[in-house]
């Protein structure tokens, strides 16, 4: 297999000098220009992936700052749903109380 890779880059060596100066030169510059191309794209890569990440970051932190939100909404919740608050409320704004035992009618 060696031999066959050093044979095959003995061919192409011997097809390059068998080329042009012209044809050189313009497969010099698409060597060139492939490499500046794929330099770029490198590039844009690595500027897209910093792109994701920090859009990535940030929406971890607002999933915590919600998270954190939806603790504190379900405190409350339980808070100001608690038996003994309903009562009270109930009680002082409108007037209401547990009815006497004589108080009590059963409608049919």
């Amino acid at each position: 297999m060696v031999k066959r890779i050093v044979d095959g880059a003995g061919q192409l060596r011997s097809a390059l000098t068998e080329l042009s100066v012209s044809a050189r030169s313009v497969l010099l510059v698409m060597l060139a220009a492939s490499v500046v191309v794929s330099s770029l794209a490198v590039i844009y890569s690595a500027f897209l992936y910093r792109q994701a990440f920090n859009q990535q970051q940030q929406l971890f932190q607002q999933r915590n700052e919600l998270e954190v939100e939806w603790g504190q909404l379900l405190l409350e919740q339980s808070a100001l749903a608690a038996h003994g608050r309903v009562e009270r409320a109930v009680t002082k704004q409108l007037g209401m109380y547990v009815p006497s035992p004589e108080e009590i009618v059963v409608v049919r």
